[in-house]
C-alpha cells in the first residue's frame, strides 16, 4: 500500500468492498481497497454538492494513486509475464485509463454533466478492472508460478473465466453503473432537502 495515503474519515460507500473482488494477490487487493475508498469519496463530495475544487483535489488523489497502483501491478505482470503480449497490452489499457479522463473532463457540456459522466465512466472501469482485467492477470501469474507455462496459465484462465463467469462479471457492471447512479442521485435530493430544512428553520428563528 502507498505509505503516503490515508484514511479519509467520511465514508459513502458507493461501491462497498467485498472479498468477492479479491484477486488473491494481497498487494493488488490493498491498493484496490484504496481506489475503492477514494472513489467513494469523490461520489461523496460530487453527490453533496460540496465545492469543485475539492471534488477536483480528490479527482487529482485517484489519478495519482492509479499511477502507482499501474506502476506496482505491471511490476508484479512482468516479474511474471515478461515481455508477453499480455503484460504490454495491460500497461496500454493503463495509458488508455488516463487518456479517457482528459477526454472526459474536456467534453462539451455543463460541469455537472460532465462531472456526471466522468464518475459514471469511473464506477465502470474501476469494476471492470477489478473483476475481470486484474483478476485475469492475477490468476495467470498464479498459474505460472505454480509451474505452468505462460500458453498453458493463459488456457487455464480463459477456461476458467469463460461462459458463464463472463456473463456475470458483465453483469455485475451494468447493475453497478445503475446503482451508483441512482444512490448519487437519491443522496443529491436528501442533501438538497437537508439545506432547505436548514434554510427554514433559520428563516424561522428570525421572526
Amino acid at each position: 500500500m502507498n505509505p503516503d495515503w490515508q484514511p479519509h474519515p467520511e465514508k459513502f460507500e458507493i461501491f462497498p468492498w467485498n472479498r468477492n473482488f479479491e484477486t488473491g494477490l494481497e498487494e493488488i487487493d490493498e491498493q484496490h481497497k484504496v481506489l475503492v475508498d477514494i472513489l467513494n469519496r469523490l461520489a461523496w463530495h460530487f453527490a453533496s454538492d460540496a465545492s469543485r475544487v475539492t471534488s477536483g483535489h480528490v479527482l487529482d488523489e485517484l489519478l495519482s494513486y492509479a499511477a502507482y497502483h499501474f506502476k506496482s501491478e505491471e511490476k508484479i505482470w512482468q516479474e511474471a509475464l515478461g515481455e508477453s503480449d499480455m503484460a504490454r497490452n495491460h500497461h496500454d489499457a493503463h495509458q488508455m485509463f488516463f487518456a479517457q479522463i482528459q477526454t472526459l473532463k474536456q467534453s462539451h457540456g455543463t460541469e455537472e454533466e460532465r462531472l456526471s459522466e466522468l464518475f459514471d465512466y469511473l464506477t465502470r472501469w474501476l469494476a471492470f478492472h477489478i473483476l475481470e482485467s486484474d483478476r485475469r492477470m492475477a490468476l495467470t501469474v498464479k498459474a505460472v508460478r505454480g509451474g505452468l507455462s505462460l500458453e498453458e496459465a493463459r488456457e487455464q484462465v480463459d477456461s476458467e473465466l469463460s461462459g458463464s463467469v463472463s456473463v456475470l462479471v458483465n453483469a455485475l457492471l451494468e447493475i453497478y453503473a445503475k446503482l451508483s447512479s441512482l444512490t448519487v442521485q437519491l443522496l443529491q435530493e436528501k442533501m438538497a432537502r437537508h439545506r432547505a430544512e436548514v434554510e427554514l428553520d433559520r428563516l424561522q428563528r428570525k421572526r
